[in-house]
């Protein structure tokens, strides 16, 4: 966010959440007003500051029926009677729009200058605080009329609803990612049909990527949380060992294969972040070989690992157990029942060695200088994106994925990573 000071700007930079799309805030607008416009025997004072009306009109038409006391810090609302009061022009970009009433206050105040990206704005909203009596008093000292007589007769005298404010927030957040969603979807549908320029493309794509991630780690959370609900309960009941294990065992999948997706989900929104460090590249090994194991059993395939001893390498840990977890699934579905996956690792120099061997159906020798391409696939359910972020992943984290050889009797991949 950008911050050019006004004496307002620290209302709404202290008291926004995140920035909001202007359809969101004119929402907002017509929500604050729709005590007053419902209620015409309701007794307030309405200060507004607004740059544009285009979409308002009737629903400013519809206070002139109320009994508020209405004044305008700007030209635009002199044509339903309201003249502006402004004295001097210190707030340049921020607009506001304050209800004060005995039994209900609200403000919404916002600045699209606040904001590097168009139509775009922090947003101060709140609803009966004592915020709002602060902002009151210090727009009022900026009005060519004496304000404090109707400004004392409306000021409610109430405690700081604190709760109140947080849930109409939360609410107001997710009005604006469905707003953007949809905003986003309509782009969309209009440069599919105008144009072909292929940056323009790929920006509406990552944008719709950050709201799809969103909506996913919010179902992931949920995942998570009933997870540790049935591992608690699987604690509390009395069941056999093999059962405890059997369920114990996939509970602790369900969280691994939450924290992957997670951790892809990260790359979406920063597919350039690396996050190294120093770990045990058996038990990773292991881990996701524990992730393997069901979906080896039911397509008949033995997955096989040999018994080694601990090896430290730096690099990100998420990034190799996700590569390492996709060229295992790709080795079982080469697999036909009564086939194996062997896995092993081997340590040279400065370098860790896990290869991947598997006895499936071999990669033609037309297609092995492609399998590393994104878009390509044999699956017919595929969408080619597997290996390509595989092998961008693990170089990002400074390592490595090839593809040593395919043959009639076995297939073998190499991921290579420092020590």
């Amino acid at each position: 966010m950008k911050n050019n000071y006004n004496t307002l700007h620290p209302y709404i930079l202290d008291n926004s959440r995140n920035e909001y799309y202007k359809e969101t805030v004119n929402g907002l607008f017509r929500s604050i007003l729709e005590p007053v416009t419902a209620n015409q025997k309701f007794e307030s004072c309405i200060l507004f500051r607004l740059f544009d009306i285009s979409d308002k009109q009737s629903l400013i038409k519809r206070l002139a029926f109320s009994k508020a006391e209405i004044y305008s810090f700007s030209d635009l609302l002199d044509s339903f009677g309201f003249k502006n009061t402004e004295k001097d022009n210190i707030w340049k970009g921020t607009e506001f729009i304050l209800v004060i009433g005995s039994r209900y206050s609200a403000c919404l105040m916002w600045d699209y200058s606040l904001s590097d990206k168009a139509d775009y704005t922090p947003v101060c909203l709140l609803y009966n605080s004592n915020i709002i009596t602060e902002i009151a008093k210090k727009i009022a000292a900026n009005s060519s009329v004496d304000l404090r007589e109707i400004l004392f007769k409306n000021l409610p005298d109430r405690r700081e609803n604190r709760l109140l404010n947080t849930a109409i927030n939360s609410i107001a957040s997710m009005l604006n990612s469905k707003n953007e969603e949809i905003i986003f979807s309509e782009l969309e549908k209009e440069h599919i049909l105008k144009s072909d320029d292929n940056m323009q493309t790929a920006a509406i794509v990552a944008d719709k990527a950050k709201f799809i991630a969103h909506e996913i780690k919010n179902n992931l959370s949920i995942i998570n949380l009933y997870s540790k609900i049935m591992q608690k309960r699987l604690e509390s009941v009395k069941a056999d060992e093999e059962t405890n294990c059997s369920l114990g065992g996939a509970l602790l999948n369900i969280t691994k294969a939450s924290e992957n997706i997670s951790a892809h989900i990260n790359d979406l929104r920063c597919l350039s972040s690396v996050y190294k460090s120093e770990f045990d590249i058996v038990q990773s090994i292991y881990s996701v070989i524990s992730q393997c194991e069901q979906k080896a059993k039911q397509s008949g395939v033995e997955i096989q690992y040999e018994e080694i001893n601990s090896i430290t390498v730096a690099a990100d840990k998420i990034k190799f157990e996700c590569s390492l977890l996709n060229v295992i699934y790709n080795a079982i579905e080469a697999c036909t029942n009564g086939c194996y996956v062997k896995i092993y690792c081997k340590k040279e120099d400065k370098e860790v060695k896990v290869l991947i061997k598997n006895n499936g159906t071999k990669i033609p020798e037309n297609i092995k200088q492609k399998i590393f391409e994104p878009d390509f696939t044999t699956k017919e359910k595929g969408n080619g994106l597997g290996l390509a972020i595989c092998k961008k992943q693990l170089e990002l984290s400074g390592g490595n994925i090839n593809l040593l050889y395919s043959n009639d009797e076995e297939t073998l991949f190499e991921i290579t990573l420092i020590v």
